[in-house]
């Protein structure tokens, strides 16, 4: 296992079905050759040069560090380590996502978590020792750490769903819900390109605007609504009537009506 393969099979679980994604990159998780090999070289070259920085993203969140090694629209390959916490109060987090981890340094000791009936409901406490390789479907599962005096070292890889993301916060002593947010990072892509072709006054890109007004979520698709009036309201006029008729959801149908009324009042006062 090289970095040059598991850029590879990156590449191609990036845009594959959620198993097949998993398939894909699991066996770089039982195989970490390459990961070994990639420390190595780059603890030799600190040694050399003190100054040097690895070309890798670092992050932090909490109490956890990520070094991060692969990063695509719906992978997400790191090096993390969770330093000990002791705190009352905890949530409880469901990525939404597909979750590969093993840890390196020690065992990992956790609460193990499952959504039934809208709530969190524990199943029980599980220990894995240094080395496996932990498979665990956070659309409707979670492991909650167990703090410890040292700190905890993982190889994690995270695949998120070919659909939008949706994740979960839930309390930790009382499995009642707390939050839910809905994900899209293609969408998110997307709505930052038409903000920049809205603020160049591109109205040679009308088509993709209009294009982009399928998103799955209704917030997606009002967003770009907006994005749309701003750059060319007159275009937009027959896609905003087309929403306030026809739209799903009930609170962005209501919106786009309200901003018709708006724009016919605007000229009629002109």
């Amino acid at each position: 296992m090289t970095m040059g393969a598991l850029a590879d099979a990156v590449a191609a679980a990036d845009g594959a079905p959620l198993d097949r994604a998993v398939a894909l990159i699991r066996p770089f998780m039982e195989d970490i050759g390459w990961f070994e090999a990639l420390l190595g070289t780059e603890c030799a070259r600190i040694a050399d040069d003190p100054l040097h920085l690895p070309a890798f993203r670092a992050s932090r969140s909490g109490a956890a560090r990520h070094l991060v090694f692969a990063r695509t629209e719906r992978i997400w390959l790191a090096a993390t380590i969770v330093d000990p916490v002791h705190s009352a109060g905890a949530r409880l987090h469901f990525s939404g996502r597909h979750t590969l981890c093993r840890p390196l340094n020690r065992f990992l000791s956790a609460d193990a978590y499952r959504i039934e009936g809208g709530r969190a409901v524990g199943t029980g406490p599980c220990m894995y020792p240094a080395g496996t390789v932990i498979a665990v479907d956070e659309r409707r599962e979670t492991l909650r750490f167990r703090p410890d005096d040292a700190p905890l070292f993982l190889l994690r890889a995270q695949f998120a769903p070919t659909r939008v993301v949706i994740s979960r916060l839930f309390d930790a002593d009382t499995g009642a819900p707390l939050a839910q947010a809905q994900t899209d990072e293609g969408h998110s892509r997307t709505l930052m390109l038409l903000s920049l072709l809205r603020m160049q006054r591109r109205r040679d890109a009308t088509r993709q605007f209009a294009e982009a007004l399928e998103g799955a979520l209704p917030t997606q698709r009002w967003a770009v609504m907006r994005e749309y009036l701003a750059l060319d309201t007159e275009r937009a006029l027959p896609a905003l009537e087309h929403m306030a008729q026809a739209e799903e959801d009930a609170g962005v149908r209501m919106v786009a009506k309200r901003t018709l009324a708006q724009i016919a009042e605007a000229r009629c006062l002109a």
